[in-house]
Parts: structure tokens; sequence; C-alpha cells
């Protein structure tokens, strides 16, 4: 790196890049609007120009702060079935519980989400995101580890990536829509009906995930020193409002619902290169970038009790607040804060903390977010 990169690149307090905690951060609160459905009502408009880019900016920035370096297969995969699996399983154990003794919900619903993790089995349905993200680093670590020879210059970087994002496009139109056939919104038992819905953990969309991964990945060097530039700035928000207001394009992995493969890719990078600019604006605001960075930090206990959280508070808020703005507003901060206040207990409570934390690696604590490094 230059002196004039090192210049100009912010720096989280441990060393790391704040651009990329902020994304972090930034993200996981466009998760928690996302499935806000006061927010949703409200604000269509805007909640449907968040869907077209929300997840393949995940996907991306994962890619970014993704290094296979000397580790095997087989580390990598204990490694992420810690930091993922193991809160993962925790935490649809315990829903499970409630639901069962509560709801009437049968303990085959409950297996079914651990045994087949997908969006339309497990519970809370957030969740099979990071089942997703774990076979996600498992399928790239194999594929960046096999041939170097496959993305050794820009050409066959690109051969690659349409190569993924083609087969991974008509791979997932093979499998049922949800916005098609309501019942694969909701499975609830071992049957023949979850091959036609969708792959356990969301196998049949990992083509096309891993598209966007692997473009952060091969990215990384530039994003990490990533400066805004005006002119493409303006360029992505006039295509974005073009593919808005003229097309309506969205994405949403978990329905299989993904419009077209040339526009709609092409609307989810214009929104990824303007979250990126929003990033880098964010980092010169010091209360914001603190606040987001710590939220980057806290965004897997956010990802794993949002929805039950958002559930719950909705509906009293509703009954005594008649402006969807201000409950919006309030929903999303107890969402984000009250998983944050539950990270910093697991962090001093040891069984809390074995059960929902990773574990230490050679001295190292491996970050709990939800795009921690594979170092």
């Amino acid at each position: 790196m230059s002196t004039h990169q090192a210049a100009i690149a912010p720096q989280g307090q441990s060393g790391r890049l704040a651009f990329i905690d902020i994304a972090k951060g930034l993200g996981i609160i466009l998760i928690v609007l996302g499935h806000n459905q006061v927010f949703g009502f409200r604000f269509p408009d805007v909640r449907d120009f968040l869907t077209a880019f929300r997840l393949p900016f995940f996907f991306f920035m994962a890619g970014v702060t993704f290094s296979v370096g000397s580790k095997s297969l087989g580390e990598i995969a204990v490694r992420r079935a810690d930091a993922w699996l193991k809160p993962l399983v925790v935490v649809v154990l315990v829903t499970g519980l409630l639901d069962t003794t509560l709801h009437g919900v049968t303990w085959e619903s409950v297996l079914l989400g651990l045994a087949y993790p997908t969006g339309f089995t497990i519970d809370p349905l957030p969740l099979w995101f990071l089942a997703h993200l774990w076979l996600l680093y498992l399928f790239c670590t194999v594929l960046l580890k096999a041939d170097r020879r496959l993305y050794d210059s820009v050409p066959k970087r690109v051969v690659l990536l349409l190569t993924l994002a083609i087969c991974g496009y008509f791979l997932m139109n093979a499998f049922a829509s949800a916005a098609d056939v309501p019942a694969c919104r909701v499975q609830t038992e071992f049957s023949a009906n979850l091959f036609q819905c969708g792959l356990p953990f969301s196998a049949d969309i990992l083509l096309l995930t891993s598209f966007y991964f692997l473009l952060g990945n091969f990215l990384s060097s530039y994003i990490k020193y990533f400066q805004v530039n005006r002119v493409w700035a303006a360029i992505a928000l006039l295509a974005m409002a073009v593919f808005q207001f003229g097309f309506n394009y969205t994405i949403d992995f978990n329905l299989r619902h993904y419009d077209t493969l040339v526009l709609t890719t092409l609307q989810a990078l214009c929104g990824i290169y303007l979250m990126l600019c929003g990033c880098m604006l964010l980092s010169r605001v010091t209360i914001a970038a603190k606040i987001l960075c710590y939220l980057g930090s806290a965004s897997l206990f956010i990802l794993l009790f949002h929805l039950s959280i958002l559930h719950g508070l909705i509906p009293v808020l509703q009954r005594d607040i008649h402006s969807s703005v201000i409950i919006v507003m309030i929903s999303l901060i107890v969402a984000a804060g009250v998983p944050a206040i539950l990270w910093e207990i697991a962090k001093h409570n040891k069984l809390l903390s074995a059960l929902l934390l990773p574990r230490k690696w050679q001295r190292e604590q491996t970050t709990p977010g939800i795009q921690a490094t594979a170092r």
C-alpha cells in the first residue's frame, strides 16, 4: 500500500478499516428495516429500492473481507460453523422450545429447520442467511484453492463471474418461487415438496450469490481504499432511478425472486456502488461512524434476534402510537439496540459466550459479525 493510500484509509480502533465496519453496520440496519412490516407498508417505494441491492451488498462485502490464506477447507468449515452454525442451532432450539410450548408448533418443524435450513423451513426466518453464508464460504474456498489459473487474470475473472451469474440465474429459476407458489413460503414437514422450493442451505442460489461474493473478493484491494467518484456516483444514482421508477426490479433470494439476469444485476451493482459511497461519506462523520462500527460488530446478534423483537414490539406500539414514522424509528432502535446489549452480556457470561460466540483460535478471537474475515 502506498503512503498516500495509508493516509486516506479510515482506520478502525484495532487496525481494521472503519469503512468496512461501517458497511457491516449500515447493511444490518437495512436488513432490520426490510423486515419491518410497518416500514414496508408506509414506504413501499423505499422498501423496493432497498431490496434491489441489500443482500447483494451483504454478499459483496463478505467477499471483500474474505481471505483464504493458508487455511484448509476443513479449518474454514469448522471456524465458520463455530461462528455461525452454532448460534443458529442454539437460537432455533430455544425458539422451537417456546413455540412448541406456547403455540403448538411440532418438533418435526423445528428439526426440519435444522436439517434443511432455508428461509421456508427455519424459524427465525433470517437465520437462513447464516446457513447459506457458511456454505458460500466453503464453496468459494474450493474455487479459490482449486486452481489459480481459473482467475489469475482480469479476463479469466470476468469469465468466471459471468459463468457463475448465468448458471446461477437458471439454476435458481429451476425451483419454484414462493411469490408464485405460496406453499414455498412455509414448510413444516419432511416431504418431497421441499425439493421443489429449494435445496438445503439454500444451495440452489449458491452460484448466484457466489457471483457477488467473488466480485467483492476480486475487488478487495480497491474496495478497502475506496474513494468516492462523483461522476460515477451520479451515473449510478441516475441508473438506480431509471431502474426503480421504470422497471421496479427487486431481488429476494429467500423467495427465489430475481427479475432479469442483466438489468437486475446491473441495478444491484449500481446499488452496491452507492452503498460504498454512502459508507465512505459516513466514515467522515465521527458519531455516525462510531455507531455503525459498533452495530457492525454486533451484527450477528442483531441478525439472530431482531425479527423476534419486531414481531413482539410492533403490535404493542401500534396500539398506542398512530404515527408510522415514529413506530419505525422506535422499532428500529429497539430491534438493533437490544441485540447489541445481549451481545455485551454474552461477552461477559461464560455460558452465553460458549453458546453464541465463536471460540478463540490461535490467540485470536474471531469477530462475531456476520461478515467476519476468515483469516
